[in-house]
């Protein structure tokens, strides 16, 4: 790759923490995810970054790194994400499976469009974890029992739904139900191999799912309130990186094509 594709020389290398297993979802072409994982490398060892590829089958094989998993479930593949309530299951269950072999006490739960701006991300997270003293932090994570948010209209009228939560519930407030958005969730070990252990009962859409299921289990979950504005839903903000980056991003979502100019994270 040359040094225009890299974009401009990165800053002194800092060491990379070796106790965040980062999960890493995309369904990208192999020359396409090629610099994505590079963008990550950067940022993670590479036996401390773990590729869930839910693409086609067929380029499984043509992906050049070790640490890698195919996600055969086909409920990571629905068109109407929310209306069909779109699962991670297979995801959580791959990585789950990689944590028995591994001594890694984090885990952060990222998808491809999902790019790192600063080196040291993953010590910021394990810090804002720290300061906020939580088990789990997300992205426009809030409470939407109550109110008429799309996802939980979908699921409230399904008696189960709320009997599911309840039954298992450590909580003294049984109804709460959490939303948060899917990807750049950062979690201590002990609550994701707790949300892993639980079956999923039925569909449930993956953005309430875990929230959810994590906190009636009893573990702490808090927003990352300071970087949601660069953490949205829809659209394409690669013309944005270095603005971002400039008013304090750690990451940028969505950013579905790397820039030819892209400094990787400093």
């Amino acid at each position: 790759m040359t040094a225009e594709t890299r974009g401009a020389q990165p800053g002194p290398v800092r060491p990379k923490a070796k106790d965040v297993l980062v999960v890493l979802l995309s369904h990208q072409l192999p020359s396409d995810l090629e610099r994505t994982m590079e963008t990550w490398r950067s940022v993670v060892s590479a036996d401390s970054l773990l590729l869930a590829y839910g693409g086609a089958s067929s380029n499984f094989s043509k992906i050049d790194f070790e640490q890698k998993v195919f996600i055969s479930d086909p409920r990571l593949r629905l068109r109407d994400q929310q209306r069909e309530h779109q699962s991670w299951e297979g995801v959580v269950q791959a990585a789950n499976d990689f944590l028995q072999n591994s001594a890694h006490q984090y885990l952060y739960l990222v998808e491809y469009d999902h790019i790192p701006l600063r080196g040291d991300l993953l010590d910021r997270l394990k810090e804002r974890l720290l300061t906020e003293q939580a088990d789990v932090i997300a992205h426009h994570l809030h409470r939407i029992d109550g109110t008429s948010s799309a996802h939980y209209l979908y699921h409230k009228n399904e008696g189960r739904f709320h009997d599911y939560f309840a039954r298992i519930s450590k909580r003294d407030e049984k109804g709460v139900i959490l939303s948060m958005l899917g990807t750049g969730s950062f979690w201590k070990r002990k609550a994701f191999k707790a949300v892993a252990a639980c079956e999923e009962p039925f569909p449930i859409y993956v953005e309430l799912y875990l929230p959810t299921l994590a906190h009636h289990l009893g573990f702490r979950l808090r927003d990352l309130t300071d970087q949601n504005r660069f953490v949205m839903h829809l659209g394409d903000r690669g013309s944005e990186i270095e603005e971002a980056r400039r008013q304090g991003a750690w990451t940028l979502h969505p950013v579905k094509t790397l820039p030819a100019s892209f400094v990787r994270p400093l």
